[in-house]
Formats: structure tokens, sequence, C-alpha cells
């Protein structure tokens, strides 16, 4: 299915790229965010999918990435609380979105946590929120010494090397691709800490989230490394009692499924929103 692409201007005047698929019905709408440094056409077979079975979805082109690019990432001073309070918003506004009736915001891994921050600080009002291979970045994700101080070592180098060069070269070191260093400072606060402090947002997100209302469900890829049990355990902590749990049987991989076997997510999302009358 070729999808339709949009643009959606943000209040600091970038342009960001939305792609629809399928029409609004009598289902909800998904608002798709990505992981970090993944464009938005990795995801293209598990769009298709989806719209073959009905659903309408529009997927998020984040700021920074190919069809929504910034100047120079690694001069750019955008972090978490841009894409939560300024770019989700405007998405939400767009045409693509404005129509539907009913909507839920799905993200996966930090796109999961945008789809939390944004739900938690009230910036957009989705109907449930859905997240996928999402959970703490700290060293909680790991369950053994070992795998603790290899986490905490590896939060250092991405600190280090950020504040070294001004930018995160993620696509020279295999890790989340170019990013600003605001971002990276975000994504370090909480792989430090365990908790969301944003650049720039005097928000308390962790008080936050336990006053939130919004249906959540966190689905966990079986097999994950880099986002394991104990890291979705972690971010469950932080959440309301009424947070929903699941775990997803699919290719044993953090990033493979949404390209070589979306089905399984597919099947376990849609029929926690159906549950839901989404």
């Amino acid at each position: 299915m070729q999808p339709r692409t949009h643009p959606v201007i943000t209040s600091d005047g970038l342009t960001l790229t939305v792609e629809e698929y399928g029409v609004p019905g009598e289902a909800a709408s998904i608002v798709f965010l990505p992981a970090l440094g993944v464009p938005l056409g990795y995801y293209r077979k598990m769009f298709d999918t989806w719209a073959d079975r009905g659903r309408h979805l529009v997927g998020v082109e984040l700021r920074g990435m190919p069809q929504s690019p910034v100047g120079d990432l690694r001069r750019a001073t955008f972090g978490y609380a841009h894409l939560v309070n300024v770019d989700i918003p405007a998405v939400f506004a767009g045409s693509a979105v404005a129509a539907a009736d009913k909507v839920a915001l799905v993200g996966h891994s930090l796109g999961g946590q945008l789809a939390l921050l944004s739900g938690a600080a009230g910036s957009v009002n989705p109907d449930a929120i859905v997240t996928l291979g999402t959970g703490t970045s700290s060293t909680a994700a790991r369950r053994s010494r070992i795998g603790r101080a290899q986490r905490a070592a590896g939060v250092r180098l991405v600190g280090a090397v950020t504040c070294s060069l001004g930018y995160w070269p993620g696509h020279r070191l295999g890790f989340a691709g170019r990013q600003p260093r605001t971002l990276m400072a975000d994504w370090g606060y909480e792989a430090r800490h365990g908790r969301y402090r944003l650049h720039g947002d005097r928000t308390d997100y962790e008080a936050a989230f336990a006053r939130m209302q919004t249906p959540v469900l966190l689905a966990g890829i079986a097999g994950d490394r880099m986002i394991p049990t104990a890291a979705v355990d972690h971010l469950a902590r932080r959440l309301p009692p009424h947070v929903e749990r699941t775990r997803i049987d699919t290719i044993r991989d953090h990033f493979l499924w949404a390209r070589r076997a979306p089905e399984q997510v597919i099947d376990k999302v849609d029929s926690w929103l159906v549950s839901h009358q989404l």
C-alpha cells in the first residue's frame, strides 16, 4: 500500500512528515512513534499489514530523521521536551489525525517513552497508549551484577562521547543514529537515575505517571536483549496499577520483528484495543 504523506508544521517552524495508511473508521486510529534513530520506512511492512486488516495508521517521522530533517543535527538543540510538547501535539492537530474519532498512541522503544511522557504531561490526550519494547535504559534493566556494570559503562561511554563531540555519532557507533546533545542528555539522565527529567521542562514526569488514567499496555518482546523483561518491569513500577502488561513471542530481536514478522505484535495490540472498545 502506498502511503499518503503529509507535512506537519510545528510551532517552532520545523516541517515534520507523517505517512498515512487507510482511512479513519469505527476502530481507533493509530499514531505510531518509531524507536530512536530508526527511520519511519523501517516499519512499512508492519503498516501495510495493519492497514490491510482495516486499521487507519499515521506513522510519524521523528524530528531529525530523513523525512523530518533539521539543518545540522550536530548543532541542533532539541531534546525530549521538543518531541513531547511541540512535535506530537502538532501531529495530533494535523489533518491525518484530527479527523479520527478515537486515537491510540503506539510507540516502539523510545517512541513508547515519548507516548507515555506526552500522555502523562497532557500535551496530547489519546484514548489509549501502547508501548512496544519500551523500558528503562538504567542499570535496573539488568538483573546480574555484571550486566549492571556493563550497562553503566555503556551509559558513561555515550555521555563522554556526546560531551566531547557536542553530539552523538550513533551512525558510526551502531546505536541510535546521529543525535543532538540535548536529546542524548535526556536519554542519559533516565539511564543514570531511572527517572525522567527533561531539559527545559519543569514537569515532574514521575509524579505525572502516577496520576495517569489513560489505558496503557506495556508489551515486551520475548528475547529482547536491548530491553529485557527487567527493563519493562522497572518502567511498569513507575506507572499506575491499572497499566497492563503482555509479552509478545515473535522474532527475538529489539528491531527485526517489525520488518520480518509484525503479525504477532499486531495480533496482541489489536486484541487489547478491541477489549477496550477501540
